[in-house]
């Protein structure tokens, strides 16, 4: 039977106490920071029953709220309606920001807890700084609805396709080589795409994985030796693996993305102090530190 959305926000405030979980702040992105996102990714939606595009969700033990614009200021009202969770519309001089209501609702010490992955660098580094002088504190957690969203989505998995040189105008190889002229330029090594739009661009490829979005769920390296493509392999047919073959690029699986890059950071030297959303706020916490400008890696020829 599906849960009623107090059910689910239960749910989520009995996973607090055991990891000191003061407030929880969900987004309506994914790990490639897109505006529109797959199903699986679909997490602030499943917790308020907000089906809007745009929407910031906030938990708290007693309470709980959702930030949106006034495009959706009468959907939301209808939406939320005995949810226990309280709109505030954006933009309004009425309406506390996130940061004013967690300020107003945590004692000093306490944190406010995200998953890293659905955060840009910026996003974290000004929230710590605003959540600062009220003595409050980020903490990084991770995907607070892994254990109780039991009837989540799969992964997207549909195939890639070819997207055809006639309509994309250059090559992969065209525009991968155009890339490496720019980094060499730049004395960078390395680049690291996670926004999708970017990475379907490079390798002339497109998908079906998000709903008006011809994307694939993936994430791309271009260095000046190699291009390594990392994607669940149910998506590669066996002609986009010949055709990436054609363009030397190499693959490796989705999951797989993080631990390969921290493998090869004695390589390619990430800058200290210059910190990239390779896979959100989370992995630059944990020493992958690269430099955030366009996703890109420091210069290996230091």
């Amino acid at each position: 039977m599906k849960q009623s959305i107090k059910e689910r926000i239960h749910a989520l405030r009995m996973t607090f106490r055991p990891n000191n979980i003061k407030a929880f702040i969900i987004p309506s992105t994914d790990p490639h920071l897109s505006e529109y996102v797959a199903p699986y990714w679909m997490s602030r939606e499943w917790i308020s029953g907000f089906t809007g595009s745009a929407g910031t969700a906030v938990i708290l033990m007693d309470k709980a709220g959702l930030w949106t614009d006034s495009r959706y200021f009468l959907q939301a009202e209808k939406e939320l309606e005995g949810s226990g969770i309280t709109l505030y519309k954006e933009m309004l001089p009425e309406t506390p920001s996130i940061t004013k209501f967690l300020c107003q609702n945590l004692k000093p010490g306490e944190s406010v807890s995200i998953d890293g992955k659905m955060f840009s660098v910026q996003q974290v580094e000004q929230m710590k700084e605003d959540l600062a002088p009220y003595q409050l504190q980020v903490n990084l957690f991770g995907d607070p609805l892994k254990n109780i969203w039991k009837d989540r989505p799969s992964m997207p998995d549909a195939p890639a396709f070819i997207y055809d040189v006639k309509y994309a105008g250059k090559s992969c190889g065209e525009k991968v080589a155009a890339i490496r002229t720019e980094l060499k330029e730049k004395g960078i090594f390395a680049l690291f795409l996670s926004s999708l739009d970017e990475i379907a661009w490079t390798l002339n490829l497109r998908g079906s994985d998000v709903h008006c979005n011809p994307v694939i769920v993936s994430y791309l390296l271009v260095t000046q030796d190699e291009v390594v493509y990392f994607i669940s392999p149910e998506k590669i047919t066996q002609e986009v693996n010949e055709y990436l073959q054609e363009q030397q690029v190499s693959l490796r699986k989705y999951d797989e993305a993080e631990s390969f890059l921290y493998r090869r950071k004695h390589t390619y030297r990430p800058k200290e102090n210059e910190l990239c959303d390779l896979f959100g706020y989370q992995s630059c916490m944990q020493g992958r530190s690269w430099r955030i400008s366009c996703d890109i890696t420091e210069s290996h020829s230091q």
